[in-house]
């Protein structure tokens, strides 16, 4: 009963710490897609095109009969492709070089706009 009572208790723990972590959770998401797009992009798009493929990749990762599905957070999106762009050209070939480049590059200028 005791082991029970410990992993409950555990599992409670770490549920609670990804809450704490997760307050950035759409904005994660929403990196982690605009790197896939741009590490893998012939040539730089507009920060409207990007937006665009966001919106398509959200709606792509829900099905149409999950009772579950979180709206596009347009703001959020507006907000991490501007993070993007703010990034000078060196910052960017750099990032396209991998999407984790991508995405700490990303992140760290995200953050920085608060």
């Amino acid at each position: 009963m005791k082991k029970v009572l410990m992993l409950l208790a555990a599992v409670a723990m770490a549920g609670s710490a990804q809450a704490d972590e997760g307050t950035d959770d759409g904005s994660q998401s929403y990196i982690t897609n605009l790197c896939t797009i741009v590490t893998q992009e012939k040539s730089p798009a507009t920060a409207e095109a990007y937006i665009n493929q966001l919106k398509d990749l959200d709606a792509r990762g829900h099905s149409s009969s999950s009772m579950n599905t979180s709206q596009f957070d347009e703001d959020e999106a507006r907000t991490v492709v501007a993070a993007w762009m703010n990034l000078n050209d060196v910052q960017k070939k750099e990032a396209r070089q991998s999407e984790q480049a991508c995405h700490d590059a990303t992140l760290n200028e995200y953050q920085s706009q608060d």
